[in-house]
């Protein structure tokens, strides 16, 4: 690790630096003058009075159910929370936070990413980056609570329309699809929702099982036709986006699970992808455009392996 740590100081990146010097070596840092880096600043100026971000390319926009402006605002969340430390002090923060809990219906998902459809992976995902930015309180246990009403009965969670072997047209449909909850949970949907309830101590517990279900799954492929290839495991996404094996072993040990096998297995995965200068070597499905991601991921991981250490 201390390759590691070396390698991530000695980049030019400031926000890098920052949450190396705070997760890894524990000191002391003001992440909230991360604010007023330059990124920063031109991210908050593409930002609209309604506290969205439009969605770059209008053209895939065109007569899709899919509500892309709330797409996108929901990952330029995530960039300037995971990258840069905002949170709700920040009136960008709370504009954009105000932006998606105007599509929070009286139930507790957030609905629009898939039309008219359940979408519980992204209402989880949301609901996930809300929580890192200081959230808390009623409106998002609501999600929550949605969430867990909302679980197969094998107790993981899968995509509504995918349980009724429906294809992605059904999401033009204005009437919902209820979900078949007999049909087996799909762990790409299932490590994705777990992510918010593991970062809430008064729900871990209620998820925990859950959390074993997407352990037994490390490795294998899916029981639905999203991602369902084996590796899709290994092809990350940060910030977090899809499952892979990064967000699952960080997840699990939030839960409290620190001894399965399969945890062994993806440490052992990693130390393969290991470099001479610490930083893992790594595909990168979603997130390439963000400078220094490898490193990212590394520090991530690194941040992870610290937590399973002092709990061993």
């Amino acid at each position: 690790m201390e390759v590691a740590i070396k390698t991530l100081l000695g980049t030019c990146n400031d926000a890098l630096i920052a949450f190396t010097r705070r997760n890894l070596l524990g000191e002391e840092v003001d992440i909230e003058k991360l604010c007023n880096l330059p990124r920063v600043k031109r991210i908050l100026k593409n930002q609209q009075s309604n506290g969205s971000w439009i969605y770059p390319n209008k053209n895939a926009t065109l007569g899709s159910p899919t509500n892309y402006n709330q797409y996108q605002t929901y990952k330029t969340i995530a960039e300037l929370v995971e990258f840069y430390g905002l949170n709700k002090k920040h009136d960008a923060i709370r504009n954009a936070a105000e932006y998606l809990f105007s599509f929070q219906t009286k139930e507790g998902e957030f609905r629009g990413m898939y039309g008219n459809q359940y979408s519980p992976n992204y209402s989880a995902s949301i609901t996930e980056f809300l929580i890192k930015a200081g959230y808390e309180g009623t409106i998002i246990e609501k999600s929550l609570n949605w969430l867990l009403r909302m679980r197969q009965d094998d107790g993981g969670w899968a995509i509504p329309l995918r349980t009724r072997n429906r294809e992605l047209d059904a999401l033009n449909e204005k009437k919902t699809i209820e979900p078949d909850r007999t049909k087996p949970f799909s762990h790409l949907v299932t490590g994705i929702v777990l992510r918010p309830f593991s970062l809430m101590s008064a729900y871990r517990s209620k998820v925990k099982d859950a959390g074993l279900l997407l352990a037994d799954r490390v490795f294998t492929r899916d029981k639905y036709s999203d991602r369902t290839g084996v590796e899709y495991w290994t092809k990350f996404t940060f910030p977090y986006h899809w499952t892979d094996i990064l967000s699952t072993i960080d997840t699990l040990t939030l839960l409290g699970i620190n001894n399965h096998p399969k945890i062994n297995e993806i440490m052992h995965w990693f130390e393969k992808q290991k470099q001479d200068n610490g930083i893992y070597d790594v595909s990168v499905m979603a997130g390439a455009k963000y400078k220094d991601v490898n490193y990212w991921i590394t520090l991530q991981y690194l941040t992870v392996l610290k937590r399973i250490i002092q709990v061993g």
